[in-house]
């Protein structure tokens, strides 16, 4: 079975339609979601994810700090003894009430993050949370010029995948 690509919303059949793809344009979107059913009051959900503190110590990826916010990069294998430049500092805007979605941005100089959160009430004790979120990469001529760097960066960062899960997963041991 040959491996998939995705990007801007596309899924490519082989790794060349893909490159092609990545040499086209300098910006680039990833999105990811995921719906969990929580065991938890609406009103508690709703207080989460309405504070940024209490929402990003969850994901375990970004700290707020007044309107900035620091978002941790994976290692890609473990290290000890070592100082390594491995966070990326950018504005943290939200949360933002927009129609029944709330959302927050992270926008650095060339990553921006896009968080939105749904909550359904499916009883007193249930609630449903729709998770989606949105990163925009611009790959600079350098990317585009080298594409399968492209691909090695990805694997370094923090994905929309990445962001939806660790939010999913946390929210979801605290709600038993």
């Amino acid at each position: 079975m040959s491996q998939k690509y995705k990007c801007c919303d596309t899924e490519f059949e082989n790794l060349n339609d893909f490159k092609r793809h990545i040499r086209s344009r300098n910006w680039h979107r990833l999105n990811y979601s995921d719906l969990i059913r929580l065991k938890m009051k609406n009103e508690t959900l709703y207080n989460i994810i309405r504070n940024p503190n209490i929402l990003f110590a969850l994901s375990n990826l970004i700290t707020p700090i007044q309107d900035k916010g620091i978002l941790y990069l994976p290692f890609t294998k473990q290290r000890t003894g070592l100082v390594l430049k491995r966070s990326i500092v950018g504005k943290l805007e939200g949360p933002k009430p927009d129609i029944d979605l709330i959302k927050y941005k992270f926008t650095s100089d060339n990553i921006v993050y896009e968080l939105g959160f749904r909550v359904k009430k499916i009883n007193e004790e249930y609630s449903e949370l729709l998770v989606l979120c949105s990163m925009n990469v611009n790959i600079g001529l350098l990317g585009r010029l080298l594409p399968s760097e492209v691909l090695k960066t990805l694997q370094k960062m923090v994905t929309p995948q990445i962001v939806v899960e660790k939010v999913s997963k946390n929210l979801s041991a605290i709600s038993v």
